[in-house]
């Protein structure tokens, strides 16, 4: 089923271009370069850039099954395909094993199956409409790790536009029912 759904997904062109996660012919290396070129080119043009990098909490784990059988009839998979994928996230259990006890079953309402090679490709499904949420910004992602980008000559426009383009990003997420990791982290460089 992954190789049918890659085909049909290549074919059709449904995956966003700047999608970099788990697909055949792209990279970190080539997300890096796409990066490093739109910088560069901003600068050639005498523009600020600025860049926002959005790390989503969970992301795997709160994948609305509902809203992904959505975008697969969007995307044109119906029929009986539609109903094998729903059959398939349907009536998942897990278990959590410690030594040598187990917990009970319980059965998995969100997410999509991790481990699995369908798993990470039921994601990019998901994912794949995040940058219609925005005509503006620049969108390179790598799965769940989605970086934002825009230029401008004045400074001050270019924070104002990001600004309200991210809450058009936010209302995507919230919509998508999936939440960014808001948790500040900071390293320490010095000891005290």
């Amino acid at each position: 089923m992954f190789k049918r759904l890659v085909k049909y997904l290549d074919k059709h062109q449904i995956l966003f271009h700047s999608q970099y996660g788990f697909r055949r012919k792209h990279s970190t290396n080539l997300a890096t370069l796409e990066l490093v070129t739109k910088i560069l080119q901003s600068i050639d043009s005498n523009k600020y850039t600025i860049a926002v990098v959005l790390d989503l909490a969970k992301a795997f784990d709160t994948v609305n099954r509902e809203i992904l059988l959505g975008k697969f009839e969007y995307y044109g998979i119906r029929g009986v395909a539609l109903e094998w994928f729903r059959n398939y996230l349907s009536n998942r259990k897990q278990i959590v094993k410690f030594k040598t006890i187990n917990s009970n079953s319980l059965t998995i309402k969100c997410g999509v199956p991790q481990g699995s090679v369908l798993g990470p490709l039921l994601f990019l499904i998901y994912m794949n409409d995040i940058c219609q949420s925005s005509n503006i910004l620049n969108f390179i992602l790598f799965a769940d790790d989605t970086n934002l980008f825009l230029n401008d000559e004045n400074i001050h426009n270019l924070y104002n536009t990001m600004n309200q383009e991210l809450n058009n990003v936010l209302t995507w997420l919230s919509a998508n029912k999936l939440s960014l990791n808001v948790s500040i982290r900071y390293h320490q460089r010095y000891p005290k």
